[in-house]
């Protein structure tokens, strides 16, 4: 029996050193591979946003979440320059070229609902676009991953500004360049293109029969409760819409000057951290499109994107924790980054009204320290 006991005990010791051990280097692994964003983090975060907030290089607001709850969200800076206003966690900002977002989601909805494919070429939903070249060699595919050599659009800059004045809704603006070719072969290079969002934002206004606010609003901000986000006039002084400037002849100047004159299928709409986290958990769910087709909007399809989407930190040698979905902005006086890890289920907006690059330090600063511990580890 005493045979027995002792082994017994033996066989119970065993197991719970292995159980122990195994958690432990679960826990090993967790810490290393998988980081959530403990207190710890984001104290550091906090640090790091006030200390650029202190020095006048960031004003804004920082959401971060996991798995669906929000973990820390706040405002710093002030909502205009010149004014002692400070931002709340209910200002709304420029969202730049982060609203392309939503020129993505309508296209897919329209391919949900087969409308369209990802082959489908310009001139087959816009009979009467100027260019034929464009029209029937620039596909939908192109103009989601910006290799179909659309090009800019003339709205930004002071020098624009007649432009802005009689450049308005969507149709005119596409006439604005309709007659360019493409400037490079479709589908041979990458380059960032405005222009192309606005094709996009044309063709889902003739597959609609609605214009493309309307369709935005009853199709993505509705169904999303994103009940702070819209189109506003860059003159708009509502008390809650942050004010962003930009340098014109050596003085600060409100970014009107500079920006087309509302929100287009390019970005510029305005928003807050808690609407635009509405968006992200509206695609995530499914309830804007259907979750297989959202799968392939954001797979890496060249360099920094996906369909639509960007889908960065992807390929040889960066861990798969780094991968991100989302989209950035950069114009004068707004800076934005709304990114998904769905390897760490981490969604990370920032929302400012600051010149890029300025929301950027702030919006990776969790996973560069998640670098850098890591790294420390080995």
């Amino acid at each position: 029996m005493r045979v027995i006991s002792r082994t017994m005990r033996q066989i119970a010791i065993a197991v719970i050193v292995a159980v122990f051990a195994s958690l432990a280097a679960r826990s090993s692994i967790a810490a290393t591979e998988d980081p959530a964003p403990d207190a710890i983090a984001l104290a550091e975060l906090d640090g790091f946003a006030l200390g650029l907030e202190q020095a006048n290089q960031f004003s804004g607001v920082v959401l971060v979440a996991r798995d669906g709850q929000v973990l820390f969200e706040k405002a710093y800076g002030k909502i205009d320059e010149k004014k002692d206003s400070p931002v709340t966690l209910d200002t709304r900002f420029n969202l730049a070229s982060a609203g392309k977002m939503f020129t993505s989601t309508a296209i897919w909805q329209q391919m949900a609902l087969g409308r369209l494919t990802l082959d489908t070429t310009v001139g087959e939903v816009l009979k009467d676009y100027p260019n034929k070249k464009f029209a029937s060699t620039v596909m939908v595919r192109h103009l989601l991953t910006h290799t179909a050599g659309a090009g800019d659009i003339d709205l930004f800059g002071a020098e624009n500004a007649a432009n802005r004045k009689r450049v308005h809704g969507v149709a005119d603006m596409v006439a604005l360049h309709g007659g360019r070719a493409p400037k490079f072969v479709p589908g041979s290079k990458q380059e960032y293109s405005n222009f192309g969002f606005v094709v996009l934002g044309r063709m889902v206004e003739v597959l609609s029969g609605q214009d493309y606010e309307s369709y935005v609003k009853q199709h993505i901000f509705l169904p999303a409760g994103m009940t702070h986000t819209g189109f506003v006039n860059c003159v708009d002084r509502a008390p809650d819409i942050a004010v962003g400037y930009a340098t014109v002849n050596g003085k600060r100047r409100v970014n009107c000057l500079t920006q087309p004159t509302r929100g287009f299928p390019a970005g510029g709409e305005v928003s807050t951290a808690d609407d635009m986290f509405r968006f992200v958990q509206a695609l995530q769910t499914g309830k804007l499109f259907p979750l297989e087709l959202f799968a392939k909007a954001i797979t890496t399809q060249r360099e920094f994107m996906g369909f639509g989407f960007f889908a960065t930190g992807y390929g040889p040698g960066v861990p798969e924790r780094e991968f991100q979905w989302g989209h950035g902005g950069s114009s004068d006086g707004a800076c934005t980054h709304i990114k998904t890890h769905p390897k760490t289920g981490e969604t990370i907006i920032v929302l400012a009204n600051i010149d890029p690059p300025g929301c950027f330090p702030v919006s990776n600063f969790l996973h560069k320290q998640y670098d850098k511990k890591s790294a420390m580890s080995k």
